[in-house]
């Protein structure tokens, strides 16, 4: 996979992260990740960075169980946050789902974009150079669910770099029938930074110190 960072990418959640880091926050040292789950974000990567995780499941907590919509953390503790949140709802209506056991669920869309919201407001807190959001838009229950215009409409400011990641196959559930709208095989990272967003080269804080 080549190193360079493009506007739509494939391959692995890890290596896009890495890339993301490389090229737009390279003067970032330490990493908040707020859903850490099975660490995919971190698999095989060669991001040069200090991971904090946490998870709300004890049992998928790297380092502390917490909710990523309360952190217990202090502002700026950290370089960057990032977070993917769980993107399904109402899955399965009571019944076993493929989908929502593997990946998690709200149980509507309104408590999924409450998550969202408070979730931006979170990483934006605890950040000191920026963030990183994972989402998806896509069609649940005949309605375009546009998740990137949530996390605009949270943070109220333009993204610094908006990187899609495309997927060749997607995953589907047996359970489901009849096509009726285009299967969603892609999911958005947005990026933004604290103050000036301008496309600038950056170091690292360190390497700035020894420098001078």
């Amino acid at each position: 996979m080549s190193d360079t960072l493009y506007t739509v990418e494939s391959g692995t959640s890890a290596q896009v992260v890495a890339k993301l880091l490389r090229v737009l926050l390279p003067d970032a040292r330490t990493v908040l990740d707020m859903t850490y789950g099975s660490g995919s974000f971190w698999r095989g990567t060669n991001a040069d960075v200090e991971v904090t995780g946490i998870d709300i499941n004890p049992g998928r907590a790297k380092h502390v169980c917490a909710d990523f919509t309360r952190l217990p953390f202090a502002d700026d503790s950290f370089d960057v946050a990032i977070f993917d949140p769980p993107y399904h709802t109402d899955m399965g209506r009571g019944k076993a789902s493929v989908m929502g056991a593997r990946f998690g669920a709200y149980p509507s869309l309104d408590r999924l974009y409450t998550a969202v919201v408070e979730g931006c407001f979170e990483a934006d807190r605890v950040s000191r150079l920026g963030m990183i959001v994972k989402v998806q838009d896509y069609v649940h229950s005949s309605r375009l669910v546009e998740m990137t215009q949530w996390v605009r409409d949270a943070l109220e400011r333009p993204a610094y770099q908006r990187v899609d990641l495309v997927r060749p196959h997607k995953l589907l559930d047996p359970k489901w029938g009849e096509q009726l709208s285009a299967y969603s095989n892609s999911a958005t990272f947005l990026v933004y930074r604290h103050g000036d967003q301008r496309h600038i080269r950056r170091r690292r804080a360190a390497a700035l110190e020894a420098a001078s």
